[in-house]
């Protein structure tokens, strides 16, 4: 047994940071700082996010739940949250005795249930805002309000894509999606900047002696493309691995150290795992959570689930931001994704084929049917789940 709960007395803090927009693969792995963290805590490998883009990643997060489910199934469905049908993290943690905390870019596209004070820092891409400075002093001035729940919203790399790519390019600029190299190269440069920030806030953790009573969790929301496919100059057109396909670290007293999870896990799970180190109940009378605790796979007896990730661009091939329109499952070896704009379907073997450029689709494989027929079923999930509580 791996996992232990050193909290028997004493309620550990809950401090979780969001790397926006950092979670592409090809970057990360080159990046010595994020290596040499795994060796710190728990580090999931390979952690699959329900939307690629952040409104739709970080209110499955706070529900434990899809987005068909928790109404948030849209680029333009924020306001569509069903408040009262779901306990989200910050409820639960609230109820508990918990001071909740969030500090993000922008207001009103997360769930603010539950929140004790929501903190923004604005989406001026010309202005300039020391986060360093801003988390310390937050996480300062909440030592004395222990225990407590913070999400803090790390931004720079969104702000360097809008400013570089975003308002530049177009949805199909040849100057941009021939340059795959070059766009490769800023990215990474970007991302890592966000060490020096993730450095010292980690120092500012220790400072203040809150990292030996608290449970850290460092992820990111979606990867960003560089160009690979046409129609997406940046993320939430399609649902390839370089922006569904994330990373996240459990750090903290309560999670061993030196262990990575291979294993397909998903956004979902993070509030489910939440919820198991503090032995807390999920309400009944609440939508249920998709999600599960990961801490039977850091003990090794994990077994192997289906990630599902839905999409809907603003712009692209088939754009669509008012509902979902493109749809995957996602094993350790195999994805299927459905375009229901254009009926069409791709798949591919992931564990051999990681760049997705072999669609074997159409080719008789037996496990087409067999991850279709899964696809069917989450959708059936969904429409019960909501049917029952009139969604």
């Amino acid at each position: 047994m791996r996992f232990i709960n050193p909290f028997r007395t004493r309620k550990p803090n809950i401090i979780m940071i969001l790397i926006d927009g950092g979670g592409r693969k090809e970057a990360f792995n080159k990046i010595q700082f994020y290596q040499e963290l795994k060796k710190q805590g728990v580090f999931v490998e390979n952690l699959i996010t329900y939307a690629p883009y952040s409104i739709g990643c970080l209110n499955a997060l706070f529900s434990g739940m899809n987005g068909n489910i928790n109404g948030v199934g849209g680029y333009y469905k924020s306001y569509s949250f069903d408040k009262k049908n779901i306990f989200t993290l910050a409820q639960y943690l609230k109820e508990s005795g918990y001071r909740t905390e969030l500090d993000f870019v922008i207001e009103d596209v997360l769930p603010q249930q539950g929140f004790d004070k929501i903190r923004t820092f604005g989406k001026d891409e010309t202005k300039e805002i020391d986060l360093v400075a801003r988390h310390a002093e937050i996480l300062t001035q909440l030592k004395d309000k222990q225990p407590f729940f913070v999400f803090l919203d790390y931004n720079k790399i969104a702000l360097h894509l809008a400013r570089n790519v975003i308002k530049k390019y177009e949805d199909f600029s040849k100057e941009y999606f021939r340059n795959k190299e070059k766009n490769l190269s800023n990215y990474t440069s970007w991302l890592e900047e966000s060490t020096e920030y993730l450095q010292k806030i980690l120092e500012k953790i220790k400072e203040l002696r809150l990292y030996d009573n608290s449970a850290i969790i460092i992820f990111s929301d979606h990867g960003e493309s560089m160009g690979d496919k046409e129609g997406e100059k940046v993320h939430g057109v399609f649902l390839y691995d370089y922006t569904i396909n994330c990373w996240g670290y459990f750090l903290g007293r309560p999670f061993p150290k030196g262990i990575s999870i291979k294993n397909v896990l998903r956004h979902i799970d993070i509030m489910p795992t939440i919820l198991n180190v503090l032995k807390i109940k999920p309400k009944e009378n609440f939508k249920p959570m998709q999600g599960t605790s990961i801490l039977p796979f850091i003990d090794g007896n994990g077994g192997d689930l289906i990630a599902y990730s839905e999409t809907g661009g603003l712009g692209g091939p088939t754009p669509s931001p008012e509902i979902h329109n493109v749809q995957c499952v996602r094993t350790n070896e195999w994805k299927l994704i459905y375009n229901k704009t254009n009926r069409k379907k791709e798949l591919f073997h992931i564990r051999e084929d990681k760049e997705e450029k072999n669609n074997l689709a159409g080719k008789g494989l037996r496990v087409e049917d067999e991850l279709w027929e899964e696809l069917q079923n989450i959708e059936q999930e969904h429409e019960k789940i909501n049917k029952q509580f009139k969604q």
